[in-house]
């Protein structure tokens, strides 16, 4: 039976992995996805009509009647019992598919489509939770239009910093709202793990957890090549010496003479990098910035950091003439860091300045002038594991002849590769739009130039002033 609704759905079967080729097992787990996403989305729909029957059918509401029970609470314990799952899981359900229904029905729509899966729709929920009810559905349309309609669908960090970006544009206070509302909620939370660990959550502002993960990480790197432990282990160790007052970890390779002395020498402060316009910095805009590692935050988050930090222009280097040198100069790293965000690698979250920087032509290091030469345009972060992949694994990274980047697995599939750094999100831009190749030289009209471009058609549809960043 459901051999057959899949094939009804899909319009094929499951291969049989002992002899479908590589690409076609990727496209059934493709169509398994889509239709784990259908499924998904009428069971929360469901799960929302159930709280609405127990709404209908709760006796009215009397201040003196004790023994009335939340409709809440009724499909919370049904479905709780139903589903073999806890309370807390049952909530959610219900209020996923709540707001989905009541809220945001298009993307309850591309969910019941397969468009949109669960991750991706509790992301988009989450965020709009707080954006007044007059401009949800422009919001919803804007949303559904950069990362559904688009080219390449996103997810993970670049959908939150999409999804924030159009929330800034249209309903700034209510970007300000959630998080104000979410730092209240700040918490810590340590319980019962498994075989003698306990495990360790919780919620803080975004640019104070930056902190505390560059920090231990700079911890964590400082011990010698003969530390035993694992790099996950040692940031671990490293929270824990942070708490007892400690500002180095010791070292544990065991020899009696180590090159550090047994205790790390962490070099340098934790960083954490903040792009921003001038005017946001200085107090005469309320366009947000972009934090790396998290993606937007609201004015006042980007001022407070700003008050004690190392602040510097963030230019454009299309001006400049490539450089025979394999290594970019430190203004062209940061701003190819900043067009991208993070790892150029679709759906990967790994934040730019923690990627390596690759030459999509490769860099001739016998002839540094017939080479990929080390310019921004020819330039983009790529997180260690996915370098790796594009330089000995078979990746393929090309560009297309409309501008757009697309990467290609050793299997033949092609996937697009999408713009949502900070200078695209804050310049005004949809994501993904790279400049056409035939375009007029950028001496002409640079990168930026043609942002501001887009921004100026955009502002029409924008509440207040709207300011292009000083890049």
């Amino acid at each position: 039976m459901f051999e057959q609704l899949l094939q009804s759905l899909t319009g094929a079967g499951i291969p049989d992995p002992a002899v479908a080729p590589t690409p076609d097992m990727v496209d059934a787990v493709s169509d398994l996805h889509r239709f784990e996403a259908a499924v998904c989305a009428r069971k929360h729909a469901l799960a929302a009509a159930v709280y609405q029957r127990c709404v209908d059918d709760a006796p009215p509401d009397d201040a003196n009647d004790t023994s009335r029970i939340d409709p809440w609470d009724t499909a919370e314990a049904e479905l709780s019992a139903a589903l073999t799952i806890t309370g807390f899981g049952a909530s959610a359900l219900i209020d996923v598919g709540h707001n989905l229904i009541t809220r945001l029905p298009n993307v309850w729509a591309a969910f019941a489509r397969g468009d949109l899966d669960l991750y991706r729709v509790k992301i988009i929920v989450n965020a709009t939770r707080n954006v007044a009810e007059e401009h949800l559905k422009e919001v919803e349309r804007r949303i559904l239009a950069a990362a559904v309609d688009g080219r390449a669908a996103l997810t993970g960090r670049r959908l939150r910093g999409v999804v924030d970006r159009v929330i800034a544009q249209i309903d700034l206070a209510g970007l300000r709202s959630r998080r104000e509302a979410a730092t209240k909620g700040r918490h810590v939370w340590i319980g019962p793990g498994q075989d003698g660990m306990a495990e360790l959550a919780g919620s803080l502002p975004a640019a104070d957890a930056m902190f505390v993960s560059g920090r231990i990480g700079e911890m964590a790197k400082a011990v010698c090549a003969q530390d035993p432990r694992t790099f996950a282990a040692r940031k671990a160790d490293a929270l824990i010496a942070l708490t007892r007052g400690q500002s180095q970890l010791a070292c544990e390779c065991g020899r009696e003479v180590c090159p550090i002395g047994g205790v790390s020498k962490v070099g340098r402060k934790a960083l954490v990098h903040v792009i921003a316009t001038h005017a946001t910095v200085t107090g005469s805009s309320d366009q947000p910035g972009w934090l790396d590692g998290f993606g937007i935050v609201d004015a006042d988050q980007v001022r407070d950091i700003a008050t004690d930090a190392i602040v510097r222009p963030l230019v454009d280097p299309d001006e400049e003439e490539a450089t025979d040198s394999y290594t970019p100069s430190e203004q062209v790293q940061d701003y190819v860091r900043a067009l991208w965000g993070s790892c150029m690698f679709p759906n990967c979250d790994v934040p730019a300045w923690e990627c390596d920087l690759d030459h999509r032509d490769p860099y001739n290091h016998d002839n540094p002038t017939a080479g990929g030469r080390t310019t921004a345009e020819n330039l983009g972060p790529f997180c260690r594991k996915h370098h790796r992949g594009k330089t000995f694994g078979g990746w393929d990274l090309t560009k297309g002849e409309d501008g757009t980047l697309s990467i290609t697995s050793p299997h033949g599939k092609t996937y697009p590769v999408a713009e949502t750094g900070p200078i695209p999100l804050l310049g005004g831009t949809e994501p993904d739009r790279p400049v056409p190749s035939g375009a007029p030289d950028p001496k002409r009209r640079t990168r930026i130039q043609q942002h501001d471009a887009r921004t100026r058609s955009e502002r029409a549809l924008n509440e207040g002033d709207y300011e292009p960043p000083p890049f």
